[in-house]
């Protein structure tokens, strides 16, 4: 998965203010999955429902293209829990992303 989001999109469902409406608990159960278990991963939906993204099989599967992006806005959301997942790791340490970067978005994002 890239890294290619600065920041969350402007209706990321990790957003305090303008976060695009789920139907009720699927953010709630997001979050847990995600801090649950630090192989989990969120990919940002505009990257996977965009011009570049996978397709979805006949039983709801997602096939990646590999053009997939991290969700920035769940990125922060673990960063605010004190936690990261494994692919966030690795892009720290590969300089993808910057705990500066992660930082910024705090305010931004749901506690």
């Amino acid at each position: 998965m890239n890294f290619n989001m600065p920041r969350p999109c402007g209706n990321c469902p990790f957003l305090k203010v303008g976060a695009i409406d789920l139907r009720p608990g699927r953010v709630e159960g997001i979050a847990r999955s995600l801090l649950r278990d630090d192989h989990a991963t969120f990919q940002c939906h505009k990257t996977v429902h965009g011009p570049h993204g996978g397709e979805w099989d006949d039983d709801g599967n997602y096939q990646p293209s590999g053009h997939e992006s991290a969700c920035m806005g769940a990125v922060a959301y673990l960063w605010k829990h004190g936690r990261t997942s494994i692919l966030t790791r690795l892009a720290l340490a590969r300089g993808a992303i910057t705990v500066a970067q992660i930082e910024a978005l705090q305010p931004d994002v749901i506690d």
